[in-house]
């Protein structure tokens, strides 16, 4: 077979659902920007923009290189323009979604992106020089949905506008000066309280999935106390069966695969029987054709992130099971009420959760140690 042809520096082949395109990349005033030049992929048209490319930068180089020249219809006119007032919101989620897709990300973690922006359509059309801290605060208000889904909304809004301050569009992120917690509504707060599940219900629950993988997905959360998003991105390598141990290293949000939160977030997590159990059964479906434990039965690939696991799986589950709805974040509740209730070493289990210390259990679960501590005193 015949060596691949390098391309040209700062010439590159972006490949689209139905076609492939040609772009340039280049740097003007200190601002990297890529163009397409919607030309097919022929060697022609590659030299071509190899030539043209030089052209532009040879002007850079001489300052007399006009954008509106060579791109009139580009969304950078409106930084290069001279029209920096009129770019919108919507404009650099473009630029940020493009980013992601050019740096390869994958097919479900673009869409997820996608996703996001649609959901952030109410400041699309405002331009980043009116957006205002007090418009992100009156949008976060409105919002029906959870704390952690806002914030993952507002953490791609915030990276967009990032780049808006290297352009020098505007000084200062407005998305960095606003607090979720602070503003979320009474709905959201109540969201995740406390609510384990009975050990009836649990029975009922496993009892009635679908498909055994969710039996093994949720019975590991019931008795490892994982958050979702840490179950998603569980891999094979993460499992010491012999040491009965499980490493929680990373977590899944909007596709994307990142290291936990916190120090304390990075863990050992002690396997009980019923957990090593939940793996066993799961190596039928999995070990050995993914790198990860928990796969979707109906796409066979890793669960995209904690919405989806909800969306498809948990929901139709309690639904099935004719249990009183709660979120799939009362697994981890659960565990921890369960543990408290016999007794468990306080600084033990805050280390299987991935919190720091006992604090967070005092804060979280204040009334079921109260009751375990009048419980005690009567015996």
């Amino acid at each position: 077979m015949g060596e691949k042809k390098q391309m040209p520096r700062g010439v590159t082949i972006r490949k689209h659902k139905l076609k492939e395109t040609i772009n340039i990349t280049f740097t003007y005033k200190g601002i990297r920007c890529r163009e397409p030049l919607g030309l097919p992929v022929t060697n022609g048209n590659i030299n071509y923009a190899s030539r043209l490319l030089g052209e532009i930068q040879n002007k850079i180089e001489r300052e007399i290189f006009h954008y509106a020249d060579y791109f009139p219809n580009s969304n950078k006119l409106k930084i290069f323009g001279k029209i920096i007032d009129g770019v919108t919101v919507k404009d650099y989620l473009d630029e940020y979604l493009n980013a992601c897709i050019d740096r390869k990300l994958s097919p479900s973690t673009i869409d997820g992106y996608k996703k996001i922006i649609n959901q952030l359509s109410h400041f699309h059309k405002i331009t980043v020089t009116a957006l205002t801290p007090a418009m992100i605060k009156n949008w976060i208000k409105q919002q029906t949905s959870v704390s952690k889904t806002i914030r993952n909304r507002l953490s791609v809004l915030k990276s967009s506008l990032d780049e808006a301050i290297t352009d020098g569009v505007i000084t200062i992120n407005p998305v960095s000066l606003v607090t979720v917690d602070r503003y979320k509504t009474r709905n959201n707060a109540t969201t995740y309280e406390v609510d384990p599940f009975t050990p009836d219900e649990i029975s009922n629950i496993l009892e009635h999935c679908k498909f055994e993988q969710w039996k093994n997905l949720f019975q590991f959360a019931f008795r490892t106390g994982l958050r979702s998003s840490e179950l998603c991105a569980l891999r094979w390598i993460d499992i010491d069966v012999d040491n009965k141990i499980a490493y929680i290293n990373h977590a899944k949000v909007v596709g994307v695969i990142k290291g936990t939160k916190t120090k304390a977030g990075t863990r050992e997590v002690e396997l009980d029987e019923v957990a090593i159990s939940a793996i066993t059964n799961q190596k039928e479906f999995s070990f050995g054709k993914s790198d990860f434990v928990f796969l979707d039965p109906k796409t066979k690939q890793p669960w995209k992130d904690a919405d989806a696991i909800r969306k498809k799986a948990w929901v139709p589950t309690i639904n099935k099971a004719n249990v009183r709805y709660r979120n799939p974040y009362q697994t981890r509740h659960t565990f921890a009420t369960m543990h408290i209730s016999k007794g468990a070493n306080l600084f033990w289990l805050a280390k299987q959760m991935g919190h720091k210390g006992p604090e967070m259990l005092f804060r979280v679960y204040g009334s079921y140690l109260k009751d375990y501590d009048a419980k005690s005193a009567l015996k």
